[in-house]
């Protein structure tokens, strides 16, 4: 008679998912710091770039207010870094037609075409890794992702991480 293998115990799982998880980040790390390095591009403004990016390709440009919160920059730094990208040409203010008081900020045709150039093939790449699951283990996935993303959000809010500065 053979045994029946049991499951894995969940903090076994967890800590593989973790463990997978921050060997993700680091290794995504690396992947942007060579773009990043390419381009005379810091890490806060390649992470301004992500969030500016996210913003023109949905239609839905960000503030430089907006992008110093999901920095945790102050106000006067993200507008320093919002000048130095526009003094480069990778981004543009534009007047809310709605709202003239609102200033948006919103990548340029010339950045976006070689972010995508740099990152489209990645993303090839991650969808071939994919492949074999089904859109329900996808979906689920992604749903494992998007919160432990939420964690990691909450812990750098958190006091505890800022007297870490």
């Amino acid at each position: 008679m053979t045994a029946v293998p049991t499951q894995p115990e969940r903090e076994t799982v967890m800590g593989d998912l973790i463990d997978a998880l921050r060997r993700f980040t680091v290794e995504s790390d690396v992947f942007v710091d060579v773009f990043a390095r390419a381009h005379g591009l810091g890490r806060s403004d390649l992470n301004a770039i992500m969030w500016i990016s996210a913003g023109t390709s949905s239609g839905d440009p960000i503030t430089v207010g907006e992008l110093a919160h999901r920095l945790r920059l102050s106000p006067a730094a993200a507008t320093a870094l919002v000048d130095r990208l526009e003094g480069v040409g990778h981004v543009s203010r534009t007047r809310d037609p709605q709202d003239r008081r609102r200033v948006t900020v919103t990548m340029s045709e010339t950045a976006l075409s070689v972010a995508t150039a740099f990152f489209v093939p990645l993303g090839d790449r991650m969808r071939a890794a994919a492949a074999e699951f089904s859109e329900e283990e996808l979906a689920r996935t992604a749903e494992i992702v998007r919160r432990m993303t939420g964690a990691v959000t909450a812990a750098s809010r958190a006091p505890s991480a800022a007297a870490a500065d």
